[in-house]
């Protein structure tokens, strides 16, 4: 049985915003079954209430290739963790997300990514792209998501996922 997240930086320092010395930074390390060891950041200003979450792998694992059909609404629910170098793609909806230098992993339903597209995307996005998004997050329109991960720390919790090596080329 794995054990609860255990607190491996723990401290007070100045907000970024408001400059007051009230941000309590707080990481923990977490042992995954799926992606491994990870490290949970969770900073809060007690003062102005600027609030910091991340999530980064603790140790890399091979690259990969995750698929995952979704058909329905049920498959909406799927638990997906995204990992900070993980491509997000859905060909049928046009999109294609590179992981930048700036980019959080984050734990999500796939719905819930769906939402953090269409946050990320909506003004480079015309109406009928947000509409296709929109279709999709009610289960209206069946689709692919990939996710290709050079650290392989990402997943889907389904049995419907496919996970494959990712061939990296000396242009990646």
């Amino acid at each position: 049985m794995s054990e609860g997240p255990k607190v491996i930086f723990e401290e007070t320092l100045v907000c970024p915003v408001c400059k007051s010395k009230t941000f309590k930074a707080i990481d923990y390390l977490y042992d995954t079954p799926h992606a491994g060891k990870l490290i949970l950041s969770n900073w809060y200003c007690e003062n102005c209430g600027y609030r910091f979450r991340d999530v980064k792998p603790y140790e890399a694992r091979e690259p990969k290739v995750i698929k995952m059909r979704i058909e329905n609404e049920n498959d909406l629910r799927t638990i997906i963790y995204r990992s900070a170098f993980a491509k997000i793609t859905i060909p049928e909806l046009g999109i294609e997300i590179e992981p930048a230098g700036m980019s959080q992993g984050y734990i999500s339903t796939i719905e819930g990514v769906l939402e953090i597209i269409l946050d990320k995307v909506g003004d480079f996005c015309d109406k009928e792209c947000e509409n296709r998004i929109r279709l999709a997050m009610e289960g209206k329109i069946k689709f692919t998501l990939v996710l290709e991960d050079e650290l392989g720390l990402s997943f889907i919790k389904s049995e419907k996922a496919t996970v494959k090596p990712l061939i990296l080329t000396n242009s990646d």
